[in-house]
């Protein structure tokens, strides 16, 4: 073996560690565009949300429902989408200084609201994308101050845990 056959060796394995490096640079460049398109979506549907506490009468609360865990998870408490969206309304005729805000995780954002009920869909890809709208809405709200006036509904006990969490710390 000769010297510049050493030299080559090390040149194509700095070239394969460079295109190792360049791989890996390029999953983390679009799990951070990705992880930027979701806060841009949690953004916009947090703000309509926000407005929709701050019309809120004296005493009123916003419900926040983590949509598909109440339909889909093992103790659900709607048969479907439609359900939920019935059951909130008739909880809203019972409570009328409250505003309901379901969350669906769903591959387009949108947002619809019907008098004090209004239900959006997060976009994006991903698990718990949901989840993570909950959260990042609820941090808003605590630095506001206005995170007492807020109930979520879900069975998923991690999104339990984060939600108290977040509401110990106010």
């Amino acid at each position: 073996m000769k010297a510049q056959d050493v030299i080559l060796g090390a040149r194509v394995a700095h070239v394969r560690e460079l295109k190792a490096e360049i791989a890996r640079l390029k999953a983390e460049v679009a799990r951070l565009g990705a992880e930027n398109e979701e806060l841009r979506t949690h953004f916009s549907l947090a703000l309509l949300a926000a407005e929709d506490m701050r019309r809120l009468p004296e005493g009123g609360r916003l419900v926040v429902v983590d949509g598909w865990n109440l339909v889909l998870a093992a103790d659900r408490e709607a048969g479907d989408r439609d359900d939920l969206v019935r059951q909130m309304r008739a909880y809203l005729a019972d409570h009328p200084l409250d505003f309901v805000w379901i969350v669906f995780d769903g591959s387009h954002e949108s947002s619809t609201v019907e008098g004090r009920l209004r239900v959006s869909y997060t976009g994006g890809e991903g698990p718990q994308r949901a989840d993570r709208m909950i959260c990042d809405f609820l941090r808003m709200a605590r630095f506001s101050g206005d995170i007492s006036r807020i109930d979520v509904r879900t069975h998923d006990k991690g999104l339990l845990k984060a939600v108290g969490k977040l509401k110990s710390q106010n």
